[in-house]
This record gives C-alpha cells, sequence and structure tokens, in this order.
C-alpha cells in the first residue's frame, strides 16, 4: 500500500464533509463506486478495472450473470478495508437492485432487495412507522453487505444486525436460489461468509415500531469505567468506549431508548459534531502526532471535548455518514479480557509511537452479548465478546502499526472482523478460532460454489491458504 501524508488525509476529509454539507446530506464523494469501467472502494486504495462490470435490476438477471460468469465478486458501498471486492472477471454492483419487495403490517415484517442502503432500509421503515431495533455506526453498507460481513451495533441484550433477519434468499454458484431461515446452516454461512457460499438478493427483516434515543456522549477517567464497566453496560442499552493513547481520559458512548420530545435540530447539531470530529483528527490529531507532541499533549486535547446529549429518531442516533480519512482493523475477543487487551494494543501504538512516528490512532470499543448463533464464522460468534476497533488516520505508518497488530492479535484469542483491515490472517487460523464451525463452513462453500465461482484472492487466503 502506498503511503499517504498529512495534507491527504486532511483535505480528503474536509472535502468530503463540504460536499455532503453542500448536497444537503445527498452525496458522500469518500465512498466506494465505479467510473468509466474502473473501480476504487471509500478509501480510494483499491483501484482496479473488472472484466466485466454489471448493475442488475431483477434477480433473473443476477442468475444469469452467475451462469454466465467464470468468476463473480459483489460490491455494495465499497466501504470494506481490504480487498474481498477485487476481481478479474465479474464485478456485480447491486445499487439498482434495492427498495422494497413485499411488507407484513400486521407482522412489522419487510422484504428489500440486498441492494438497498442501511440508511435507505431506515427510510422505508419510518414511513410504516418502523425501524431496526439494532444498528451498526455507519449507514453507508447495502443490507447484504452487512450480513455478509457479520456486521455488529454495540449492546447489553442485541448486537448484530442478522438478530433482526427472519429470512434472506441467496443465489449459489450453480445459479440455483435458496431461502434461508435462521435456522439454516447456508443462513449462518452466508452471514459472515464474505460471499463464499453465494449472492445474497433478498433480506426479511422483523422491524419494530419506531421510536426515539438518547444519545449521549461524555469524557470520563479510564479508572473509573475499568471500576464500573459492568454497571455501564447494565444500566445502557447500548454502550461503546473511546480510547486514546498517552492519556487516562475515555469517552463513554451511550444509547437508550426514549420518550422524551426529539432535540430541537438534532440532526444537524449531530453533524456539525461528528464533522468538527473528524475534522480534528484529520488535521490537529495528526499534526500533534507527526510533530512529536502527542505524549504531551494528548490528555490537555482530549480535555477540551465537550460532551452532548441529543434525542433523535433511532437510526440518526445510532448512524452517522461522516468520517475522517482513515483505516481500521478490528477484532473480538472474550469480554474477561477487555482491558487486559485493551492496554496491549495502546501500549504496542505508544511504543512503536516513540521508535517511529505513527498517524494519530484511537480505539473505539463495543460490546456484544453471549450466544450469537447466527453465523458459522463470524468473529461474535457464541460468546460474549469485546470488540476492539483501531482506527488510525490513513496517512504514512499506519501499516507498520497494524502488521504489529495483526501478530499481537493471535496472543489473545482475536477473531478478526471479515470487512476491516486484513493483510495476514489465513486458513489456519481461522481453523484454529472457528474449529468445526469453520470446517462445516468450508463443506457448504465446496457443496454451493464446487467451482469457488465467487473466490478471488483475498478469500482463497482466509479460507483455503492461497
Amino acid at each position: 500500500m502506498r503511503s499517504r501524508g498529512y495534507l491527504y488525509c486532511g483535505l480528503t476529509t474536509t472535502l468530503n464533509i463540504a460536499l455532503y454539507a453542500l448536497t444537503l446530506g445527498n452525496y458522500l464523494w469518500l465512498e466506494g463506486r465505479v467510473r468509466r469501467g474502473w473501480y476504487r472502494n471509500w478509501l480510494r486504495r483499491f483501484r482496479f478495472r473488472p472484466g466485466r462490470f454489471a448493475q442488475p435490476t431483477t434477480e433473473e438477471e443476477i442468475v444469469d450473470l452467475v451462469r454466465t460468469s467464470r468468476g463473480v465478486r459483489v460490491v455494495g458501498a465499497g466501504h470494506s478495508f481490504n480487498a474481498g471486492v477485487v476481481t478479474d472477471d465479474t464485478l456485480i454492483s447491486l445499487d439498482r437492485y434495492r427498495g422494497v419487495i413485499w411488507k407484513e403490517p400486521q407482522t412489522k415484517r419487510v422484504a428489500f432487495r440486498a441492494g438497498t442502503r442501511v440508511r435507505d432500509v431506515s427510510k422505508l421503515l419510518l414511513r410504516e412507522g418502523l425501524a431496526l431495533e439494532n444498528l451498526p455506526s455507519h449507514d453507508a453498507q447495502s443490507i447484504a453487505g452487512i450480513l455478509s460481513t457479520d456486521v455488529h451495533g454495540t449492546g447489553r441484550d442485541w448486537g448484530f444486525v442478522s438478530q433482526a433477519v427472519v429470512s434472506l434468499k441467496l443465489v449459489d454458484g450453480k445459479g440455483n436460489i435458496h431461502v434461508c431461515q435462521p435456522s439454516d446452516d447456508l443462513f449462518k454461512a452466508a452471514v459472515g461468509g464474505i460471499g463464499a457460499t453465494g449472492i445474497i438478493t433478498e433480506v426479511v427483516i422483523q422491524a419494530v415500531d419506531r421510536f426515539n434515543v438518547e444519545q449521549k456522549v461524555e469524557l470520563s477517567n479510564l479508572a473509573f469505567v475499568r471500576d464500573n464497566l459492568d454497571a455501564l453496560l447494565d444500566k445502557n442499552a447500548h454502550l461503546s468506549l473511546y480510547l486514546f493513547p498517552f492519556t487516562d481520559k475515555c469517552q463513554i458512548n451511550t444509547w437508550n431508548r426514549s420518550y422524551a420530545k426529539r432535540s430541537r435540530l438534532g440532526p444537524l447539531r449531530e453533524f456539525i459534531s461528528i464533522s468538527k470530529d473528524a475534522l480534528l483528527t484529520a488535521w490537529a490529531g495528526n499534526l500533534l502526532a507527526y510533530s512529536g507532541l502527542l505524549p504531551r499533549a494528548s490528555s490537555r486535547a482530549h480535555g477540551w471535548q465537550r460532551g452532548t446529549d441529543l434525542v433523535m429518531e433511532s437510526y440518526k442516533a445510532f448512524n452517522r455518514s461522516i468520517y475522517h480519512l482513515h483505516q481500521e482493523l478490528e477484532f473480538a475477543v472474550p469480554f474477561e479480557h477487555t482491558f487486559d487487551v485493551c492496554d496491549r494494543f495502546i501500549k504496542l501504538y505508544e511504543r512503536m509511537y516513540h521508535e517511529e512516528r505513527l498517524p494519530y490512532t484511537l480505539f473505539e470499543i463495543r460490546f456484544t452479548p453471549a450466544g450469537h448463533d447466527r453465523t458459522l464464522i463470524g468473529p461474535g460468534r457464541a460468546r460474549r465478546s469485546t470488540w476492539v476497533d483501531l482506527l488510525t488516520n490513513d496517512s504514512r505508518g499506519f501499516e507498520r502499526y497494524f502488521a504489529a497488530a495483526e501478530l499481537l492479535m493471535r496472543e489473545v484469542d482475536a477473531r478478526p472482523h471479515p470487512g476491516k483491515f486484513n493483510e495476514s490472517f489465513g486458513h489456519k487460523d481461522l481453523l484454529r478460532l472457528h474449529q468445526e464451525h469453520f470446517l462445516k463452513f468450508l463443506a457448504l462453500a465446496a457443496r454451493h460454489d464446487s467451482g469457488r465461482k465467487f473466490a478471488n484472492a483475498f478469500t482463497r487466503r482466509m479460507f483455503w491458504d492461497g
């Protein structure tokens, strides 16, 4: 990966926010797309020209593309941080295969075409007076994409979007259509399987009545959070943390249902807040990092942060659209090792920072409950998990830190997120982490895609060791 500098990170972040504001939230510059036959992901890190690019509008077209192609990968928002969509053969975008297929008001179930973005799913449900009970933090991804990578939120009782899925349709490598229920092994192979068993074409969602959420952001001390983490998780339906290097300051983020009136200009105030955070992280964070001032200035800089308390429509509180240009390496570890693991990765950053200037990095910590049984190889399968997300500015030096972090992950029983940065994990790692569940996944992939039509270099490394 080519190195990037301070100005590139800051300018691209600024331009993205400006264009989003000028178009009243209708256009994101930092988003994956195909133009003139070339694909680029949202980071503009992966750029390739597929042999064929298709945007089907019907399920029949998708089936025909599968049957007539030697190799197929599918792209949604292009928001992944790895080369999972790269292909020399057929690249399918489902951006024109979206919207509602059918709805049952009495059961609050709605069927969506797989290319429907999360932001549009939420808006379409809202028209019916409905909402998703749990959502991830980013709203650009397609509904099929967040299932294929087993995307999660953070919650005491709810963690994964797949928990709201009643059924899904999948087109396998022979072009056969399967309707899968959560109890089916093929369903569990599709969730978190990054497309190895087929293309998800339809998702039936179990919605709930629309509701408001009080979103609170406050600064605290890490010592307080260490002593009171269980109480904080019990008290709040959804909780996450931001930890920072070279300081004991900690940001606590909570989301709880509220019957209070929505905050005046809440979405605008939230946009201003997240835009300010993105700009400060890209410009001020990297300036402190590359100038060598971060160890001395970190506590003071994070001490200036001010909390927020907003009541908004649920999806506006759970989701955000604006991010600074950054890289993410995320993984799940057993909950009981939360702070030991966090300490080790923060200390790794601090040690490497003193040896060689690294870009600004923060650590987002989220939580999911035990009992997740809707996936075979998703990182949060079965156990109560803490998710550690290393968010580093996409500029010079992050690769060295992430390479060291991937080595450390193997020491702490970490399961990698399939949609995030991943340059070294492979077949042996997943076999060690998932054992018989991984073998079952491979058997299902062989059965439904015997010619490995859906494989590419990334999935071959992950599942079949190259």
